[in-house]
């Protein structure tokens, strides 16, 4: 009988640098066999690593991966009845490969405790802090594939932010899992910069279509993380005695938080906006919205009514010529015909688009919009309000 090695594994203490102080623990063996991972994830971001994952255990004779088991978190049904419930993509791929799944909401979470031996947590875009308590459990504690160059766009939403900062590049890092913190872990593995790359003169699909720019970056960003994790488990970069080897990863970026978007981060601020900041918040929300009022003379004006516009884009050269450069201050909308791209001549069998004026000398076009209690209309219908007794607003 072999005596029990030596090992490390990381304490945290309150330390300036946040760096991990080792301290010691006994196992038999570090690498006799594979590890036993519990992948936490959510969304088709985190769907790639896992894929990457299970394709790496399946594909090699001796391999690298012992097990893998799926934490993913439990959505609680709504709508009417309480009948709709989100898809999860990991859970739908997790059970078709026949992994052992965990659905457990944010309370279950924190009481819960993983039900056999786990040698690394891996969490990508799971939503819900893996606290130290669980950390813990892992001999090499955790790690986690983030789409930007930390610390900028630490948090929920760092792909939202980057498109509606108009950032021109992005990125994925991989780093350990911090037991106190999001995203302030140590970053072991670091992509390339991503082109950011968006045309404005186009109407995008919505951001529920694999083709809409959103997520033709997150598929991206998400095969980029997932190549960069499995090269860290190949390499073994996951032990923290390795780690310890391992060159410091400078990335000289400003600290900056992405917090999870909400509705309010859809609201079109007329006079605070660019037509370009409306057009790029418009690619990471399925509309946009703002409100209409009517008035009539001598008589008190009607309630505010919400309505919602989308697909958005930026006025092309010519229709800004011919058509928004020269209206009054006080018009708030023009309608533009269809443009045929080729022709260059104007098709009428096709309903064109809205200008709508943001600020002065700010412009932006939609297609269609749904007034609150009505159903879908598009720009032809819209051109049919009286510009003189409806106006628009921000808020209500």
């Amino acid at each position: 009988m072999s005596l029990p090695r030596l090992v490390f594994r990381p304490a945290y203490f309150n330390s300036p640098s946040r760096r991990p102080i080792l301290s010691r623990c006994f196992h038999t063996s570090r690498f006799d066999s594979g590890i036993k991972i519990l992948f936490c994830g959510s969304d088709d971001f985190s769907l790639r690593s896992l894929k990457a994952l299970q394709a790496m255990q399946e594909s090699s004779k001796n391999s690298i991966i012992e097990s893998i088991d799926v934490v993913v978190k439990y959505e609680k049904p709504s709508g009417r009845g309480l009948k709709d419930q989100r898809a999860n993509p990991i859970k739908d791929f997790a059970g078709k490969k026949s992994l052992n799944i965990f659905s457990l909401d944010e309370e279950q979470f924190n009481h819960w405790e993983p039900p056999r031996a786990v040698d690394l947590i891996i969490a990508v875009s799971f939503g819900l802090f893996i606290p130290s308590r669980i950390l813990e459990y892992a001999r090499f504690g955790g790690l986690n594939v983030h789409p930007s160059f930390l610390p900028k766009y630490w948090g929920a939403s760092p792909i939202q932010h980057a498109i509606i900062n108009d950032d021109k590049t992005t990125g994925v890092v991989v780093q350990t899992l911090h037991p106190e913190k999001f995203d302030a872990g140590r970053i072991i593995a670091k992509s390339n910069p991503v082109a950011i790359e968006i045309d404005p003169t186009v109407f995008h699909p919505p951001i529920t279509d694999p083709e809409s720019p959103y997520r033709k970056l997150e598929s991206k960003l998400g095969d980029i993380g997932a190549s960069l994790l499995t090269n860290v488990i190949k390499n073994q970069h996951y032990d923290h005695v390795v780690q310890q080897k391992l060159p410091e990863i400078e990335i000289d970026e400003p600290r900056k938080r992405a917090p999870l978007l909400t509705t309010e981060d859809s609201r079109i601020l007329f006079g605070e906006m660019t037509g370009r900041e409306v057009f790029l918040r418009s690619l990471v929300f399925n509309h946009l919205f703002c409100y209409t009022r009517k008035f009539k003379a001598s008589k008190r004006p009607q309630p505010y009514v919400r309505v919602t516009m989308e697909p958005f884009r930026l006025p092309t050269p010519l229709e800004y010529k011919k058509s928004l450069k020269g209206a009054t201050p006080e018009t708030q909308w023009v309608y533009l015909p269809h443009i045929s791209p080729i022709t260059g001549k104007t098709v009428k069998n096709r309903p064109g688009s809205v200008g709508l004026r943001i600020g002065k000398d700010e412009w932006v076009c939609f297609e269609y919009f749904t007034t609150a209690g009505k159903n879908r209309q598009n720009a032809k219908s819209w051109d049919q309000k009286d510009r003189k007794t409806v106006k628009l607003f921000s808020r209500d």
